[in-house]
């Protein structure tokens, strides 16, 4: 037997966080991932305190999230848990605003316009409120990886891209859409959790190098964004994924924000 029971240590005082651990993959921003031989994941912001592996006996030390400055960018995610459209099938994408995939009922939506792209034909999408929700409609004829994004001007300009999957097996075709500041998967594929997932950084359709690209997951705990990555000479950087649901890739560069929405459906 291998696997280790883990404890977390709040002020001094150790309790039983998870029983049966045999995989610990430390990750960015002090956070660890766990997994368990009963199949269960979790992801805690914590340091390594303590090891005992003839006890079968793991120790973390719990770490405190900083001050959080939150600050305003736009994301995208598809009206269905699928993560992907059918042929024929309306498809929806919702638009939101806010910070951490955390929307802010009150932010201005003002000056808002869509854009979709599919087999190299770019096309205007129109954006109308839906239930309180700013919806794009990308309609039905739609067949294949539709790529769409999202400019809102301002003082801070906003951009919000993502990948859409109409149809099955489209996993090529993808370019970069030619935005000011952009974040491209390095290959469109259906994410599975537990597999690093690649992205590149694009300024005016270079690499951009040294970028902070901070990373979040539809069902984080944190207040702050749980990954935070650095892009490398080709503007690159990979991410494990630990979590179920869709993720969220952003990056500012100056007085622009653009965010990127891996659409998972798991």
């Amino acid at each position: 037997m291998c696997e280790a029971n883990v404890y977390l240590s709040r002020s001094g005082q150790e309790e039983l966080l998870m029983e049966g651990v045999d995989r610990i993959v430390p990750g960015d921003d002090n956070n660890i991932f766990l997994e368990s031989i009963f199949g269960e994941r979790r992801v805690v912001k914590a340091r390594i305190k303590e090891m005992e592996l003839v006890r079968h006996r793991i120790v973390l030390e719990e770490i405190q999230d900083a001050e959080v400055k939150p600050h305003q960018e736009l994301w995208l995610e598809p009206d269905t848990n699928h993560g992907h459209f059918h042929p024929g099938e309306e498809a929806r994408m919702k638009l939101f605003k806010g910070f951490n995939m955390r929307p802010d009922e009150a932010a201005s939506m003002e000056e808002v316009e869509g854009f979709v792209m599919v087999n190299g034909r770019l096309q205007e999408a129109s954006l109308h409120k839906h239930h309180d929700v700013m919806e794009m409609n990308l309609g039905p004829e739609l067949d294949g990886l539709a790529q769409i994004y999202v400019h809102q001007k301002g003082d801070t300009e906003l951009y919000a891209t993502a990948v859409m999957e109409v149809g099955h097996h489209h996993h090529h075709g993808l370019q970069p859409l030619g935005l000011p500041l952009e974040i491209v998967p390095l290959d469109y594929s259906h994410a599975r959790l537990g597999e690093n997932y690649g992205i590149q950084v694009l300024k005016d359709g270079r690499s951009l190098a040294g970028a902070e690209v901070k990373a979040t997951f539809a069902a984080t705990q944190s207040r702050d964004y749980p990954h935070r990555l650095k892009t490398d000479e080709e503007g690159k950087c990979r991410l494990f994924l630990t979590a179920r649901g869709n993720y969220l890739f952003s990056v500012t560069d100056g007085n622009i924000t653009t965010t990127y929405t891996l659409i998972k459906s798991f």
